[in-house]
């Protein structure tokens, strides 16, 4: 791997960035579709997203309430049902224009991370699918004692370079692309953050700040 002098990432968000959609509201409603939850567990899910949006999120809770729902499916049957969601529901919902920004990542000569709060279960299909082979998804270094939200992402991403000898500080170029609001920590850590089709918070930060905000999708996006 290239010194840390010469290095060039982009990190890049899952859920309403690459996808123009949310992979664990996907997932949960294909479980509610195949009679695997039930409506209450969905409007319990659903609570969670809600506080997502309005920044006050208790994500520790939420990771107890996503392993028990997948826990409660024969491990068997969960993981065939993962790989039909996948080609289903999942890589459907890659935002439009994502092919082209990774494509376009590649060609500059990047080496590109997915950095999600989603698992890697529902993180490495559309990585895959977009060629990009290294992920940090919520389960990815469950020993690390910050979770892969929020704040915690800048610790997982510092986690992940460390153990290349690197750092977000030494990297040649650091890009993020992102978006919501909750990822404002790691977008303010890296040279040259990037809006993607935004949250109303992060909307109005990038405007003050400068930043560049773009759209993968091809049709608009809910105020």
């Amino acid at each position: 791997m290239n010194s840390s002098t010469s290095l060039r990432i982009a990190f890049l968000d899952l859920d309403h960035t690459l996808l123009a959609a949310d992979s664990n509201q996907l997932w949960m409603s294909y479980l509610l579709e195949h009679g695997l939850i039930s409506d209450a567990d969905l409007a319990v899910h659903e609570g969670y997203v809600d506080d997502y949006g309005h920044g006050r999120l208790d994500f520790a809770d939420l990771l107890v309430f996503r392993n028990r729902i997948d826990g409660s499916i024969a491990p068997g049957m969960l993981s065939e049902h993962l790989e039909r969601f996948a080609v289903a529901v999942l890589l459907p919902a890659i935002a439009a224009d994502a092919p082209a920004l990774v494509a376009g990542l590649h060609a500059e000569g990047l080496e590109t991370l997915v950095v999600s709060a989603s698992s890697e279960t529902l993180v490495r299909p559309v990585a895959h699918a977009l060629g990009i082979t290294q992920v940090i998804g919520a389960d990815s270094n469950p020993g690390l004692g910050w979770p892969c939200f929020g704040a915690g992402k800048v610790h997982h991403v510092e986690d992940w370079l460390a153990r290349r000898g690197q750092s977000l500080a030494g990297l040649a170029e650091s890009r993020f692309y992102s978006d919501s609001h909750n990822d404002l920590p790691l977008l303010e850590s890296v040279d040259r953050p990037c809006a993607v089709d935004p949250d109303p918070v992060l909307a109005r930060v990038a405007a003050a700040r400068g930043w560049p905000v773009i759209s993968l999708r091809r049709e608009a996006v809910p105020a």
